[in-house]
């Protein structure tokens, strides 16, 4: 708490500072130096503003992340400077926006630190941005996470059970007839049949693949009959519970593990969610028709843009980088 108290004490003195001399180049070169320092400070910077002009209505301008420059303060500013009125020079208008600024900055503490705190609370075991983590559990069964992925594990009576919070895990499980492995996901529930196999939480669906062996796919919100699964089958679980089954290369699946993307014939927009847990920025598929368009391939995540390029130029596509945060694709 202490460390993210500093950064947010760092990001509203920024903002006091951008706001107060929106025209110093000097200020304007150094903060991009911080923004560019540790990747918290673009995330708590984002919620500060957030915040801000959630609260403070009135502020002359708002302060922006240096790829956007910083923007000049309102003419309405000028013309309360011009009067002598209320401007932001104005004693009491300067004490109303230190209120107001430090409301935003409890606000934007609050904003930053709720999900990462409730995940850190409910995992067992969590992985960060590019990070794989291999977990032995107490069974002796592995779960080897992806990155940005969470488990929470809870062996009780008769289950062994594992619930994925968020990411994608690869299992591989030890055999125990007395105790039924099994992984939530949602609506989805992944009964071990003998197996190792591979589980993924998406925002649109949920998908399950089998290395070797076999599970039981259900869809508990839904009345749906389960889906079974062996060695190389895969499943896509969408909206209401439609699921979509495929058949690959067993070795092609969770070719994560090994650092790799693998495409084969799949949708530019589908490969790139792959690539996106290997990111810490943002990464914008701005034509719908490209990100259709089918692709063959291995890909190094480890290298989002260099990936990206090397799937999207050969296709006649554009990848414009804008600062180390936002990757963006497009004709």
């Amino acid at each position: 708490m202490d460390e993210a108290e500093r950064i947010l004490d760092e990001a509203t003195d920024w903002l006091l500072a951008l706001t107060e001399k929106p025209g110093d180049r000097l200020i304007q070169v150094r903060f991009q130096q911080w923004l560019a320092a540790d990747r918290r400070h673009g995330e708590v910077w984002e919620s500060l503003n957030h915040s801000y002009d959630l609260i403070g209505k009135t502020q002359p301008q708002r302060a922006r992340r240096p790829e956007d420059g910083a923007r000049a303060p309102s003419r309405r500013w000028f013309r309360q400077r011009e009067r002598g009125g209320r401007g932001s020079g104005h004693p009491l208008q300067a004490l109303r926006k230190r209120r107001v600024l430090a409301v935003a900055a409890s606000v934007a503490l609050a904003v930053w630190l709720a999900p990462e705190a409730v995940l850190a609370l409910q995992a067992d075991h969590r992985t960060g941005t590019g990070e794989l983590q291999v977990a032995k559990l107490e069974d002796g069964s592995i779960a080897q996470l992806g990155p940005g992925s969470a488990i929470r594990v809870r062996y009780a009576g008769g289950e062994r059970r594992i619930d994925l919070l968020a990411g994608q895990a690869l299992f591989e499980v030890k055999p125990d007839k007395s105790r039924p492995f099994r992984v939530h996901a949602d609506d989805v529930t992944v009964t071990v049949l003998g197996t190792g196999f591979d589980v993924r939480r998406l925002p649109s669906r949920t998908e399950v693949g089998v290395r070797h062996g076999r599970v039981r796919v259900d869809r508990s919100a839904y009345a749906a009959s389960p889906v079974f699964l062996s060695a190389g089958d895969f499943v896509a679980i969408g909206e209401e519970g439609k699921a979509v089954t495929d058949h690959v290369a067993p070795q092609l699946i969770a070719s994560w593990a090994l650092r790799e993307v693998n495409a084969r014939d799949r949708a530019v927009s589908d490969v790139i969610d792959d690539i996106r847990p290997w990111y810490r920025g943002k990464i914008i598929v701005a034509s719908t028709a490209l990100g259709r368009r089918r692709v063959n391939g291995v890909y190094d995540p480890r290298d989002p843009s260099k990936a990206i390029r090397s799937m999207i130029l050969p296709l006649g596509g554009a990848v414009t980088q804008i600062t180390p945060w936002v990757i963006v694709v497009h004709e």
